[in-house]
Parts: structure tokens; sequence; C-alpha cells
């Protein structure tokens, strides 16, 4: 009550009469209150009733979002709102009349309205499905929640298809999302759903606590789709209400950066109403808490004087910009004072309790409360009407309410104060008072309007009929110097304002105005443009434009004095489409901002009040940093700095508010051009609106989209997923109707065909497409060009695509490509570029080819497109245009197409397939060579000439019009070139020719191979007869205890498992200990000698051969001739039969003894067909010997021959050619 003045505190008097409704405030318990009639009498303030109106407004026009967030701490009056909609919006009807009579009483048009609306859409009122959320699946709350509003229906109202919905939901312990959904169909289809979830912040913290598990997933992806299902003029009549204490993405803070930006996304499709503490609201509870019923008459007439004083010095001080009150609402709020009427709501708000803490102070037994003061205070007989004070409120929250300040955000300033107030020992009553005062204002003063001022301080601590006294003024303002002299107040000069904090040694004043000094304009500016986000928007988002277009645009911003010279934004690689500039210059000196994209520039009329404050706020900041400052001082300038950074905040926005007189606004398309031509003026009523106006001019081509996951420069992990299902679809799906996807589920990669590829014209039924069919085809969808009647939007963008494409004469990255089509005017954002590169790519599949690398890509696949849409693709690949045209060009490409059998696509284009196709069956005869035949110059100059262009160049119109003909020593063939047909017919013979040469050197080798081994082993003709020749040769060694080397040999060729390509193979591995795919040129030349001298090794253990053939009885032998499928064919020796056709080759072992009495063995195979021959062949020999070397002439020939065998081995013949 009343303490400063010459009333003493004990003779402060109240009027008698004054009583207290209500004396607690209930917790309100969704689950529970929706069952019960009463309502509990709740007051329906401005925020509530603007709750109400957007209800209102979606219950009457379905094209109006139903998805709401109601986020605020507690005791904001979330779940009490919630209960009113039920109650209003429900089945029951007694609940339905005191929910309208609560509504009537702040807002009779707004009842009637939303009785209209509810009546037209549901007169049996709304299914209400209310839960309070837990640490559990989502789906498992929503499913009681709409169990809930089965169990509230009244007894006749039907719910067919519900039961059955709801029992699927039951069958397993976490409903799935397609059950929950055909449940929430089968309600809707009865009735309008009120979907309520109080606590929804358990839901989201046990998401949280999941992590990015697949249930996880599942939940976010389950409140997207029930956001979806009741969305938009055809979306079920399903209105949803989340009820917490944070924003989605606040409870993903622990979680992944993606998963944070798929909850924020999922909260875009919600409209969040922040319950946001409201003084007028706070002010209107008090009053309907206090009832002076019982007050008589001259009570009245103190009461309405103090109430009339009261207005005309709430007026005086400018206090109505805090909250607007009456003469009438300070009647009915006495006793408070004016100044506690608003300080308790705002204790409380800090607090965190609002509406309990504001009516426990009212209505608790306890000290210092309105109820104690009205037992004490109030008499029958009153002289004047006492009010409560702050000091009396500082009492009350510092003595009752200590624990819950203890838990507060603003705990450490509660407490500083405290403290304070209790080192002021031995200090009279008064000027304790003076000091508590202080301490509340400077609690909750923000703005600067119920700063602690000496006029507030004296209009806090007297009645309002007492506060013009000036003798009282002069007693205040010497307590107040008093106190500052003593160190327990602080004054602000500069705002003639105290504080109660600490004393310094630091005269804070003279040092900034010292530190001012040395700092100017520039200092200003550039501690402007470090803490931007402090005073200016950082980022301004165009939305208007967005909405229009479905593509996310946003401004980044800056700050300017003079000719500057300001980073913009990239193209390509930054998310913003341009920059806001804040310009504290002369308007003729205007910054530069080194960027083709968009640039709003803002003037203001007098900048010089800024720099001003500016100068003192960097003076304040370098004052910071300086090493004598102690911590009181550092406190001190931390608060002025932060007071007047909010002010500069205030100014700055008054600045350049788009709605100011004193600011003017300019539009530049380009950055670049800011200082060399003038800048259009545009006209906003907000920074949005500006930005969208920006946007509307500069991207006048952009295509419409309608789809929020691809319109954006960074797709999020489900919209990344989404584009990249869908682009493979794309591609591989292409013929099929809506991609093939199930008509039934609208998944993600669904919604981003209908919103972004059929809505951009890109995909339709194949009598309309244009491109990537084919003729045959048994498919009715294709890709298409858009139509310009049905799709305009698109039109300019697609076309300047494809110029882009046509233009490209030379390997051209599609980055380059990106950026022209991402800069204005088209202003394509990256999530939709790769979907608008890929249709190009497959409807200019004929005459566009596409590069990885540098390398050549015949196909489009899915994995391509993967890489492609990666961060790195469009840098990786590149495009050019190969037309073939109508003249020679023309006529080499049909003959290679003929010439190499080429299978050519029968495309529905205009353009000319078949030089790809072509381009495409020359690089793949080069990919499948082995390593040899791309090394090998065992072929023709040409041949390898070719090779080595197919090698290094596969860009298909520099290859097959310009590379290859040089290589065959022909002349290029430019696009204009005639026809020549015979030119043209040679070129194709002789390419045709060198890539058979090349395809065909492996053949080759493999033929020299197998000639070869026949020589050294005595065996003639093709691979065939050299595999029956050489099993027949070395069978006799099978058993035969040979080394490892000659076993491993003889194993391989009597291998009967393999067919015959697949045996040589082995052979030459044990041979060379290399595969033939591998071998080199060296390795060639050095074959025969390594043949031979396993040939040797074989005559060296000639006796073994022979023991062998003493020690078993000659076996049978297949003949050469037999089929290789016979019955016997791919037996062991050891296996066949004995009706197995006779040997064809005899083997005999010759021994030769030197004069030295060394012995030389050599196994000699004589095949059956060659042995007639020998022996009619050795009579002329014998005849002609004893002819020429008279008697005995035979013996002298054989010891000849056999030295000569013996000497030169398999290879006699060649060293005999060679001694001749």
């Amino acid at each position: 009550m009343s303490t400063v003045g010459d009333h003493a505190e004990l003779s402060a008097q109240v009027p008698a009469g004054i009583h207290l409704i209500g004396s607690e405030l209930r917790s309100t318990n969704l689950e529970r209150d929706v069952r019960e009639p009463d309502l509990n009498d709740p007051y329906v303030g401005a925020r509530a009733l603007d709750v109400l109106d957007r209800v209102t407004n979606a219950v009457a026009d379905p094209k109006r979002t139903r998805a709401w967030s109601f986020t605020g701490p507690y005791g904001s009056g979330k779940s009490t709102l919630a209960n009113l909609l039920d109650a209003f919006l429900g089945t029951d009807a007694e609940r339905r009349s005191k929910a309208l009579e609560a509504v009537q009483a702040s807002s009779p048009s707004l009842a009637a309205r939303l009785a209209e609306a509810r009546d037209a859409l549901a007169p049996e009122g709304f299914l209400g499905a209310v839960t309070t959320a837990r640490r559990e699946p989502l789906a498992v709350t929503v499913h009681r929640a709409l169990k809930t509003a089965v169990e509230r229906k009244p007894k006749n109202r039907r719910l067919p298809g519900a039961a059955k919905a709801l029992k699927a939901c039951a069958e397993s312990e976490v409903p799935s999302t397609e059950h929950l959904l055909d449940a929430v169909t089968a309600l809707c289809a009865a009735g309008p759903v009120l979907l309520v979830i109080d606590e929804f912040g358990k839901s989201l913290e046990y998401l949280a606590a999941s992590g990015d598990s697949a249930g996880a997933d599942s939940d976010v992806f389950l409140l997207q789709m029930l956001a979806e299902k009741g969305a938009g003029h055809s979306g079920l009549p399903l209105f949803i209400f989340t009820l917490q204490h944070l924003a989605f993405s606040d409870y993903a803070a622990r979680s992944s950066s993606i998963q944070t930006k798929e909850w924020a996304k999922v909260q875009g499709r919600f409209e969040d109403i922040t319950f946001t503490p409201n003084l007028g609201d706070a002010v209107h509870l008090l009053q309907r808490r206090l009832d002076h019923g019982g007050v008589d008459e001259a009570g009245r007439q103190l009461i309405n004087a103090h109430a009339r004083a009261a207005a005309d010095a709430w007026t005086n001080h400018g206090l109505n910009s805090v909250v607007h009150i009456s003469s009438e609402m300070f009647e009915h709020l006495y006793p408070l004072h004016p100044l506690t009427s608003v300080a308790a709501p705002l204790l409380a708000f800090q607090i965190g309790q609002h509406d309990r803490s504001l009516i426990g102070f009212l209505t608790n037994d306890e000290p210092h409360t309105i109820r104690r003061a009205l037992q004490e205070h109030s008499t029958a007989s009153p002289k004047q009407a006492s009010t409560v004070q702050l000091p009396q409120l500082y009492d009350y929250f510092f003595a009752s309410g200590r624990t819950t300040i203890l838990a507060s955000t603003n705990a450490s300033r509660w407490l500083e104060v405290d403290n304070r107030i209790n080192e002021a020992h031995g200090l009279p009553h008064k000027d304790r008072d003076i000091l508590k005062t202080i301490g509340i204002l400077n609690l909750i003063d923000v703005d600067g309007v119920l700063r602690a001022t000496p006029a507030m301080i004296q209009f806090a601590l007297h009645d309002p009929a007492e506060t013009t006294d000036p003798e009282r003024f002069a007693d205040l303002k010497a307590r107040l110097q008093h106190l500052a002299d003593a160190g327990f107040l602080t004054h602000r000069a500069y705002s003639d304002e105290y504080r109660v904090w600490q004393g310094t040694d630091v005269d804070i004043d003279a040092r900034v105005k010292e530190i001012a000094v040395r700092v100017t304009a520039n200092d200003v500016v550039s501690y402007l443009r470090d803490h931007l986000g402090a005073v200016l928007p950082t980022e301004v988002v165009a939305g208007a434009h967005t909405q229009h277009t479905g593509m996310l645009r946003y401004f980044r911003t800056a700050i300017s004095l003079q000719t500057d010279k300001l980073d913009g934004p990239d193209v390509v690689s930054d998310a913003a489409d341009g920059m806001v500039v804040f310009h504290l210059g002369d308007p003729d000196h205007r910054p530069l901002v080194n960027s083709p994209l968009p640039v709003l520039i803002g003037i203001t009329r007098d900048p010089a009040q800024i720099l001003e404050a500016g100068i003192t706020l960097r003076a304040l900041e370098d004052l910071r940093h300086e090493d004598d400052i102690d911590p009181v001082a550092d406190r001190e300038i931390t608060e002025r700095i932060a007071e007047i950074s909010h002010s500069i905040g205030a100014r700055l926005d008054e600045a350049f508010n788009p709605r100011s007189a004193a600011s003017s606004w300019y539009l530049w398309p380009r950055g670049e051009d800011t200082q060399t031509e003038a800048g259009e003026p545009l006209e906003a009523r907000s920074f949005a609106a500006l930005a969208s106006a920006a946007c509307d001019r500069v991207f006048f081509h952009t295509p419409h989209i309608r789809n929020e996951m691809a319109g954006r420069h960074e797709l999020t992990s489900n919209g990344a997923r989404a584009r990249r299902v869908l682009l493979s679809d794309l591609v591989t799906k292409t013929g099929l109707p809506m991609l093939g996807y199930d008509t039934a589920r609208y998944t993600q990669e669904r919604a981003m065909y209908h919103g972004v590829v059929e809505y951009l014209g890109l995909h339709r039924a194949d009598n309309h497409t244009s491109g990537g069919l084919q003729a045959d085809s048994i498919t009715t969808h294709g890709v298409s060009r858009p139509d310009p009647q049905r799709h305009p939007h698109t039109v300019p963008a697609w076309e300047a695509l494809e110029e882009l494409l046509t233009g490209a004469t030379q390997n051209t990255p599609i980055v380059d490509i990106y950026s022209r089509l991402m800069a204005p005017p088209y202003g394509v954002k990256a999530g939709v570029m790769p979907i608008l590169m890929a249709t190009a790519l497959i409807v200019r599949g004929a005459d566009i080819a596409l590069f990885e690398e540098g390398n050549y890509c015949p196909r489009l696949t899915p994995e391509i497109i993967e890489r492609l849409i990666a961060d790195s693709g469009p840098d990786r690949f590149a495009v050019k245009h190969v037309p073939v045209g109508t003249g020679q060009g023309r006529l080499v490409v049909e003959g290679l197409a003929a010439s190499l059998a080429v299978d050519v696509p029968r495309s529905r284009t205009a353009r000319n397939p078949k030089l790809l196709a072509v381009t495409r069956a020359v690089l793949e005869q080069i990919m499948v060579l082995t390593p040899y035949a791309r090394k090998t110059k065992r072929l023709s100059p040409q041949a390898q000439q070719v090779r080595q262009v197919l090698l290094t160049d596969n860009d298909p119109g520099q290859l097959i019009f310009t590379s290859l003909p040089q290589a065959l020593g022909l002349n290029p063939i430019p696009p204009a070139e005639p026809q020549d047909k015979a030119t043209a017919q040679t070129y194709v013979a002789k390419l045709t020719g060198a890539l058979n040469e090349i395809s065909g050197a492996t053949r080759a080798l493999r033929a020299d191979i197998t000639a070869t081994i026949g020589q050294a082993f005595g065996i003639s003709g093709e691979l065939p007869q050299l595999r029956e020749g050489l099993s027949e040769v070395l069978r006799g060694f099978a058993h035969a205890p040979l080394e490892v080397e000659l076993e491993g040999f003889v194993k391989r060729v009597l291998n009967t498992s393999l067919p015959d390509e697949d045996w040589l193979d082995p052979i030459i591995i044990r041979l060379t200990n290399k595969a033939l795919g591998d071998w080199t040129d060296a390795d060639v030349d050095s074959f025969p000698r390594r043949v031979q001298e396993m040939a040797r090794r074989f005559d060296r253990v000639s006796h073994l051969y022979a023991a062998q053939q003493e020690q078993q009885p000659p076996q049978p032998q297949r003949s050469s001739d037999v089929p290789a499928d016979a019955p016997n064919a791919g037996r062991p020796p050891e296996q066949e039969t004995s009706d197995s056709p006779p040997r064809q080759i005899d083997t005999h072992l010759l021994t030769l003894t030197s004069p030295e009495g060394t012995e030389e063995r050599l196994l000699v195979h004589v095949p059956q067909e060659s042995r007639k021959i020998a022996d009619e062949l050795i009579v002329r020999v014998i005849e002609q010997a004893e002819k020429d070397l008279g008697h005995g002439g035979s013996r002298i020939l054989l010891a000849a021959l056999a030295e000569r065998l013996t000497r030169s081995g398999p290879d006699h013949a060649l060293l005999g050619k060679k001694e001749r």
C-alpha cells in the first residue's frame, strides 16, 4: 500500500466491499476437461480472438489452411483455448452453449460468424479427436486421439467404416501410417474431425531421441501426410492443432542438420501461432478477478477519483504505447496502482508461469498479496483510496516466488537486483522502497518507455492523485542523488535513467566521449555490417513471389556507406537470389555489387542520426575490450550496448522501412550496373513485398512449379531422395502413365512428379510427346517439350535451354548452362534445374552428346543421373551439339550404320539419331579390346592410327567427321559438305577394315599361337587338330613321374572338360605365366622359344614315355575325325572303352650315342596318315643314298640324319633352310 509521502503505511485505506473472484486457476488437462460440461469461465482475449478468427475463416473457406501449431510457454493459455475450440465446434450442446457465451462476451460478431460457419459445415458438430502426447511414437498418439473421437460421439451418430479402420490400427503395437490415414479418412467421411494433440513437444522429444531411425522418419512423414490430407479445396475436413512449448525444429536441436531441416519443413505445413504473452489480456484477467459489487457510494467516489487521476497520469507519461487502459478499466483494477497493473503481468511473463503467477498475486493467502491487503486495509469510512504499489509487488515475487525466479531465464538479473537491495543495510524504509521500485522498473523495461526516470519513479511511489506534488518530487530527487552517491544506484545521464547496480571506478561516459572522437562513419558501417542480424534482417524472403511461382527466393542484406564494392551472391553456388543494401551514404555514391543478380538499394533521408548513435555503440564496444574494465563496468557497458543496439535497430527500421516517408528504394536487375545505370524506383509495404516486387520484375520468365521440396537451392534429404527416384523413373519408365506410380499412394516422388514434371508439361500422353519414344513402342506416354498454350510459363526457360544446347558446338560444361538458366530472367532454382536438364537430354537424345569428365556417355542411365545431380555433377558433365545434316555427313553415317550393322533406335524426334548410334557402335568395339589389342603394333599403320583416335577422342561429331578420316588419310567432313558417294564409300570401307583388323587382333594372335605350338610338337592344322594331336603325343606321359612344370603342362593338355577356345588359355598361362589378353609384343616374340624349350624338355624325359609304353599295353585312341561330342569324347584316356578307334599316331624313341659316349634321345611321333608316304619316301631316299654314297650309304645317311635331328630339335627344317 502507500508507503512514501505524508501517509504512513499503517494509514493506508481501501474502501470496504471489494472481493476476489475465484481462489485458484486450475491447470487445463485436455483429456479430462473435454469430457466435462463446465469450461471454467474462460476469458477470450485478443490472442484467443485472433486464433478463433483464423479458425472461422478456415471453416468457412476450404481453401484456407486447416493445420495450426500453438507454440508458447507453460500457462500461456494454449490448452484452455483448445478446450474452448473443442466445445464450440463439438457435438456436446451444453459445452457449445457455454463456449458461445464466452466468445460473445468478447466479440459477438466473431461468435456469430464461427457458429454460422460451423453449422453450415457440420450441423451435428465436429468429431473431437483430442489427446495428450507422451514419449511414444506419434502413430500411437494419433491412434489414441482417433479412439477418443469415437468414444465421445453421440450414441445416435453412425460412423461407417471407422470401426474396421481402427481395428486394423490396433492389430500392431505401433499402427502403420497407411492404417491411420485410412482411419482418418473414414472418420472424415462421417463429418469434420478436430484433431488436437496437447503436449506435442513430448512426441517431438521422442522423435529427436530416435535419431534417424526408420520409425522417426515414419512419424515425421505421418505428420506431414496428415497436414496434406486436410489441405486445399479437395482435402479432407480435417482440422489439426498441435500444442507445444517450442518450434518443431527446436526439439531437433540435438539431431543432425538434415533432420532439423526435415522438421522445419513439416512445420512449414502448419500455420504457426506463437502464444507470446499479451499484456492487454493479462490486465483484463486482473480486472475480471476483482469485484466491486459490495463497495458503497462513498467508496465508489474515491475509486472513481483515483481512476480519473490514474488515466491522466497514464496518458501524461506516454504509457498507452505499453497497453491502452481506460479510466473505466483503472476503476475495475483498483486497488492496484496503475504501474502495478502492468508490472505484475510482465514479471509473471519473465518467470514463465504467466496467468498462474498473476492469479497467485491476487488470491493467495500469504504476505504481500492483494487478498492480504484487502484484509488488512479495508475500511468502511475511508478518507482516501490507497493503492498496492511496486514495493509490495517486489516483496511478493521475491518472497513467495523465489523458487520460480531461480528457474527463470532472467534469474541472474532478478537475483542481482535483490542482492543489491539486501546489501542496503540501515537505509530508511523510504529509500529501500525507492530501490525496490527502481529494481522492478529495471526488470520490466524493454524499449525505454518504462525506464526508471525520476518522473516514472515519482509516479510509481505515489497514488495517482499525489504524483504532481512538487515538494515530494524534489524530496525524491534528493534521495535519488544520495543513493547514487552512495553507490546503490547508477545514473545514465544520456537517458536520465537510474539503475540498481553495483558501483565502478570507471567513468563510462567520459571514456565513451574520448573514444568516440576517433570513431569514423566507416567504422560504424563496418561494425553494423558485422552485426547485421542484431539491427536489421540478414535475409529477406520474397514471400508473395515464392507463393506464386513455387521458387523459394530470398535476398541477402548488407550495409554500405560510400562507393564500396560488395560481394554479392553467385548464381550457381549461392542460395540467395539477390541483395538488399541499406545505404547510409550519399545517393550518388552507390556501392558496386559484383553479382549479375538483382540488387535493391535503400536510401534514407537522414542517415546522420543513425551514424551518430552508431559512433556511441562502436565506442562502447571498443571500451568493453580495454584492460582496465572491471566486471561491474563490463555489465554496465553490455547493458548500454544492448539498449543502443535496440535503439539503432528501431531507427534503421524507421529509416529504411518501405512504408516510411524517409526511405526510397531502387532496383537494379544486375548488381554490376549500380554505378552506371539509374535504378528503378520501387514501392512496397514491407521488405518481403519489396523483394517480391523485385523478383517479379527480374525473374519474369521463371517456370512455375507446385512442389515446395523442389523449388529451392538446397534440397532436404527427403526432397533429394524423391528427386533422385523421380529422375531414375523418368529415364527408365518414361512410357508409363505417371511414370508407373501407385495411384493409391501419394508418395513424395509422386508429389514431385505432379508438382514439377507434369506441371511444367514435360511428360504427357504419347500423342503429345516430342521425343524419347520409339515408333513401334507400345508405351502410352513420353517426355515432351512444354505446350505453349497449356504451359506458357515453362516455354521461355525451355526454349533458352534448347538454344543453349544447340549452341554447344564445343564441349560445354553443364554448369555453364545452369548458370544461364539460374540467372535472370529465368531464375530456375538448383532443385529444379536437374529435372529440366534430364528431360532435355532425353528429348534431344538424337543430337546432344553427353560427356562425363571428358568421356562420352553412350546411354543416359540412372547411375549417370545420380552422378549428374551430385554437388559436383554440373562441373563433371558436359554436352555438345552433334548435328548430322543432309550432306556428306549423313551419307557417311548411313554408310557406317549399314556396314557396322548398327541397330538405330527409331526416335520420334525430327533429328537423325544415327550419329550417336554409330558412335556408340564404334566406341563399344574399342571398349571390349584386350590390353594386348589396345597396345600391339602388329597392326597396319592406319589401324594403329584409328585405334589411337578411338582411345583418346570420344566426341561423336569430332570423332566421325574429323579425327577418324584424318587417321585414315582422308579429309575431314565439314557440316555443310555436299554428298560424294565414292568418297563416303572409301571412308566407310577403310574404317570398317581398320575396325575389323583392330577387333581381330586377339583372334589373329590365337591363330599364330596355335600354329607355333603345332610346329614345336610337329602337329599341323587348326585348334581342334592341335588339341587332338597334342593329346595323342603327350598321353604317354599321363602317369609318368615328371617334374612339376611338365606334369602341369600334360594335365592341361589332357583336360577334356573345357571347350576348345577355353582349353588353349591354361596352356598359354602355363607356358608364359601370363594371360593371353595381357600379352605384349615382346611376349609374342619370345613365345616360339618357350614352346620349343618345352618340346625339348619332353624329349629329354622320353625314356619315361618308353617305360610307360612297355609297362602298359597300347590304349585305343580317338581319331582326329571323331566328333567332339561323341559318346567317349570327353573321357580321360584310361576311361576309354575297348571299342574306341585305333590310335592315329605311333611314337618312336630314337637314341644316338656320340663318340664321347653321351646319349641323345628323341621322341618321334608318326601320324598314321603320314606313315605310308614315309615308307614310299624312305625307299627312294635309300636308293639315292646307296647311289651317291656307295655301299653302306643308307647307314651313313641314317647317322647324319639322327645327328641333325638331335642337334636341331623340332625346328630342324628351319635350321636347314638357314644353312642352305
